[in-house]
């Protein structure tokens, strides 16, 4: 599962974490901890080993870094045996979603790997299901709940967020891509950390929506996938970077010329493969 995180915003330095800037709200991290008291264990190790604080977890307006979210729910994940992190009706065991992207890497394009990724989502989980469908002249992903996220909807912010962020991210990736996000809405009034929402879904932002959803150009679904079995299973030996990483390529309305003067020189194989640094499986760009 592909964890949401922020891209580090120009304040709020987390000192003692890789001096990385902390942007990801402790209401997410809330979350986590929910997970656990629903299962009945302790979140301490977890919380100790991403460098929370206790005093940090009561404070709602404070921040963790993305490192930080990535430790704590990569061992969330875990500890729990469940990748949705108590969300749905049933725990999804350790490489539940990276079986949903590899019955994605072989469409030929990216409208039948997001098809293919939402139906057989709902193998995973009758809690919800996401649908791939067009409004007007957008593209759209949607999100139908059909019972409560988490039993009691504690979770419910977090889990539509981390949905969402995650299906945006793996499209990116599959086409070596910027995506860009004509709309996002939500089901819930605007949380007091609203602000990190610009920054996890760059375009424009409506709370108080029926359901949660994204919009795109639908002319992202007809580019081919830049991906194979290959990448895929470098990826997902630490997914969390795609999600966190914004791309600066656009494949679909990039000019060729702007396209071939952006790849980095130190990197031969990022530029014959037309891929960044951060998502070239080479071992020079690593």
């Amino acid at each position: 599962m592909y964890t949401p995180a922020l891209p580090t915003p120009p304040a709020r330095r987390a000192t003692g974490v890789r001096g990385a800037m902390a942007a990801t709200p402790m209401a997410f991290v809330q979350a986590v901890v929910c997970a656990y008291e629903a299962r009945g264990m302790d979140p301490a190790a977890v919380l100790q080993q991403a460098q929370i604080a206790p005093d940090q977890l009561r404070c709602d307006k404070a921040r963790i870094t993305a490192w930080q979210m990535e430790l704590l729910c990569g061992g969330a994940m875990r500890e729990l045996g469940d990748e949705a992190l108590g969300w749905f009706d049933r725990r999804l065991p350790w490489g539940s979603y990276g079986m949903l992207a590899h019955a994605c890497i072989t469409a030929p394009h990216l409208g039948l790997a997001l098809a293919r990724w939402c139906r057989h989502h709902g193998l995973l989980t009758e809690t919800i299901t996401l649908t791939l469908g067009q409004i007007g002249d957008t593209a759209c992903i949607t999100i139908t709940e059909h019972r409560p996220i988490g039993d009691d909807g504690r979770l419910r912010e977090f889990c539509l967020v981390s949905v969402l962020r995650n299906i945006h991210g793996l499209a990116c990736w599959l086409i070596d891509s910027r995506l860009p996000l004509v709309r996002a809405d939500f089901p819930f009034e605007a949380p007091a950390h609203a602000d990190v929402y610009a920054r996890l879904f760059p375009g424009t932002v409506h709370f108080g929506a029926v359901a949660a959803s994204i919009q795109f150009d639908p002319r992202y679904l007809a580019l081919p996938l830049a991906r194979d079995e290959t990448d895929l299973r470098q990826m997902l030996r630490r997914a969390l970077p795609l999600t966190v990483l914004p791309y600066r390529r656009d494949r679909l309305f990039a000019s060729p010329r702007a396209c071939s003067n952006c790849w980095p020189a130190t990197c031969p194989c990022c530029a014959a493969r037309r891929c960044w640094p951060s998502t070239c499986t080479c071992r020079s760009a690593r």
